[in-house]
């Protein structure tokens, strides 16, 4: 007899099966802080930038093959919302999977309209004696671009559960085109004019190509390749009608990093 599990129950169950989510979201507890006065930054008078990081790829679309449906015991269904940062690439050709190992388990389209962009997913399996890792692949046809969250099996529990609640998946992260992505927060403390954190922006590059796109004060992601790599720090301040940029280049790794800009 199949199963078919809604959303709620589903991950109050899986909560209680599978543990504590394994978020990479930035902690207090992997911080390496580093600091730049206004004579270690240079400014220039600028318009307001449209920084943007590139995540245009070149991938085809894939050619999933869907579940059969009497092979499986169970079924769950599972109701994602896509992520803001991938809204605006989205169109009618993206498509969602959910796959055990090599074997596609659930394929879907998208629904919804304008900023609410959802994925319904009917995930089959049979019962094991410990729970399956499932990966997530996305495919954005905006952006002709894979993204993936692999091997996993806590992701359901980054649902804040309520009747309004949204289950959204962090995909951005999951990125192709990249092979590391960090967290970085810039804080600048201003001795002429102001910060206008609706209006200010932090930009970090390599060789000219932007990497990351913040607000001052929050962490933002940054993408980068190998083990490390160094960056430059763009900050653009409204009040000053210009960009501050650091001279040293900053190191980015795995770890949360906090730079404070003086100027």
């Amino acid at each position: 007899m199949k199963k078919t599990f809604n959303i709620l129950t589903l991950a109050a169950a899986l909560t209680l099966a599978w543990g504590c989510s394994t978020s990479d979201e930035p902690t207090d507890n992997n911080v390496v802080g580093t600091g730049a006065t206004d004579s270690d930054v240079v400014f220039v008078k600028a318009d307001v930038p449209t920084w943007d990081v590139d995540m245009r790829g070149t991938e085809e679309p894939p050619q999933w093959t869907p579940p059969t449906p009497s092979l499986y015991e169970n079924k769950m269904i599972v109701m994602l919302r896509l992520q803001d940062e991938l809204v605006r690439y989205s169109t009618d050709d993206d498509v969602m999977a959910v796959f055990v190992g090599d074997e596609c388990r659930a394929l879907s389209h998208r629904s919804g309209s304008g900023s609410t962009i959802y994925f319904v997913l009917n995930i089959y399996g049979n019962a094991t004696p410990t729970p399956e890792e499932f990966s997530i692949a996305y495919y954005c046809h905006g952006l002709g671009q894979l993204f993936w969250r692999r091997n996993e099996n806590t992701f359901l529990n980054e649902m804040n559960l309520g009747t309004e609640s949204d289950l959204i998946i962090d995909l951005w992260s999951g990125t192709a085109k990249y092979a590391n992505h960090t967290y970085l927060t810039v804080t600048p403390r201003v001795t002429e004019g102001y910060v206008d954190k609706n209006r200010d922006r932090v930009g970090v590059f390599v060789e000219g190509k932007c990497r990351g796109v913040g607000v001052p004060g929050i962490p933002f992601y940054v993408f980068y390749q190998g083990e490390s790599e160094q960056v430059e720090v763009h900050y653009y301040n409204e009040s000053r009608g210009g960009i501050y940029t650091q001279k040293t280049p900053l190191t980015v790794s795995g770890r949360l990093q906090e730079v404070e800009m003086e100027f």
